[in-house]
């Protein structure tokens, strides 16, 4: 310990002087008092602080829950719209695939027809064919022998086998040939005939199995016509539901829209205060840093004064005591 009382008392106290000892104390109760304000201020400058960031803090609490609670909704609405999207999108590929199978059958369709009218063409061709052959059948009817053509190929084959087998003069010969040849034009008209009839028959029997074929393609067109219009109704039927369905989902997602926007609005409003949250908290941890720094001089303040007051009774100060005091007589 070091007795610095002779440094710092100059003329008796009693005497009511003013010593440098009394004014150095009556200084540091000044300061003291002042030093005690500033601490009292910052207390309550932490105070309001910590006061209004738990208030906002509070807020964004209340702003968490209805961001998250408009998240729920928007992704509730997600869901539904998704949901019939998916269902639109389904009907449009059965739609797609009816869509195909009924352009495979017009195609075939298409092709049956062809045929089929080709065919009738044809069948239209052999029946005039027909026409004209049974008009040279009448024509040929009406040169038709009266005898029939054995009863002629006979009469021939006997004058010619008579011509061949006897001795005739010219004149007994002539008459024979012409009458063979006579013959031979009859028997050509009868061949004639027969060939036409063979030709009408053949024709018919033609444009019999032409008439059945076209009659077939058109069985198969017809079936196939009917597949392509229940596909077509199909298609058109879920055209229909797939458009039925799109208003609804663009209401879901005007709702799903709405909510993001309320979510977006009240996270913006989230952050702008979580920045004062974030500015509050530090303005508060410098104020406490103050009110520690105050604190701290308060505390050398009331060593200074305990110090004086050891001086004035002329008791020893320790080396802290006197550190203190030492600074102070510097400054």
């Amino acid at each position: 310990m070091v007795d610095v009382r002779a440094r710092f008392v100059d003329l008796p106290l009693k005497f009511g002087i003013s010593t440098p000892l009394n004014r150095k104390k009556d200084v540091l109760l000044l300061r003291e008092k002042l030093n005690l304000l500033k601490v009292k201020e910052a207390r309550e400058l932490s105070d309001g602080l910590m006061k209004k960031i738990k208030r906002l803090n509070q807020q964004l609490k209340s702003l968490k829950q209805q961001r998250d609670s408009f998240n729920e909704e928007a992704r509730q609405w997600a869901e539904k719209r998704n949901a019939i999207h998916k269902q639109i999108k389904d009907l449009r590929l059965e739609a797609a695939n009816a869509r195909e199978r009924r352009d495979t059958i017009n195609a075939k369709v298409k092709a049956l027809k062809m045929q089929r009218d080709q065919t009738r063409e044809l069948i239209k061709k052999k029946i005039e064919e027909i026409k004209q052959l049974k008009e040279q059948l009448r024509l040929l009817d009406a040169k038709k022998p009266k005898q029939t053509a054995n009863a002629l190929r006979k009469e021939k084959e006997e004058i010619e086998w008579k011509i061949q087998t006897t001795s005739l003069t010219l004149q007994e010969e002539k008459p024979l040939v012409e009458k063979a040849n006579q013959l031979e034009i009859q028997l050509n008209i009868h061949q004639q005939i027969s060939d036409t009839k063979e030709k009408i028959v053949g024709l018919q029997n033609k444009v019999e199995a032409m008439d059945k074929e076209a009659e077939l393609f058109h069985i198969q067109l017809s079936g196939l016509a009917n597949q392509s219009q229940e596909l077509h109704e199909k298609m058109m039927d879920t055209i229909d539901k797939a458009r039925t369905l799109q208003p609804e989902a663009d209401h879901y997602h005007q709702l799903f829209l709405q909510s993001k926007q309320e979510s977006q609005e009240i996270h913006e409003e989230y952050v702008a205060i979580e920045k004062r949250v974030k500015a509050l908290k530090k303005e508060l941890a410098e104020t406490e840093e103050k009110e520690r720094t105050l604190q701290q001089e308060e505390t050398r303040k009331r060593l200074k004064a305990r110090a004086l007051k050891k001086l004035e009774q002329g008791e020893k100060l320790e080396l802290e005591e006197f550190r203190l005091l030492a600074e102070e007589e510097k400054t």
